[in-house]
């Protein structure tokens, strides 16, 4: 149990710094839920507690105008995205995923098409 909070700790601290080294438009509902359901799936894989994420996503769905529909469809997308990326020997890709998708040209394609439906 103190293993996991460890980790969830150092998981977050690492997401914060992400957060603020990578320039991201705060405006852009769907990217920040997309960014935080990338952390849920992998917290999910891990079978560690998702409580506080799904709090963060839902906090995003509640304060935008857009439809849960779309973001229904960028947790799918999320879910199912499979960057193409080279990682040392000791870094799990579930979680490296969630560091590339921002940056990713054929990730922002898809959640372009969901934007524009």
């Amino acid at each position: 149990m103190k293993y996991s909070n460890i980790l969830i700790a150092a998981i977050f601290s690492i997401f914060l710094a992400s957060c603020s080294s990578n320039p991201v438009n705060h405006d852009d509902d769907l990217l920040r839920f997309a960014n935080s359901n990338c952390f849920f799936w992998y917290f999910k894989s891990k079978d560690l507690n998702t409580d506080e994420i799904k709090k963060i996503t839902a906090g995003i769905v509640e304060k935008s105008s857009l439809s849960a529909d779309k973001f229904q469809q960028v947790a799918f997308l999320v879910k199912d995205y499979k960057p193409a990326i080279e990682t040392k020997s000791d870094v799990d890709v579930q979680l490296a995923k969630c560091f590339t998708l921002v940056d990713d040209s054929a990730f922002n394609e898809e959640l372009d098409k969901i934007r524009s439906l």
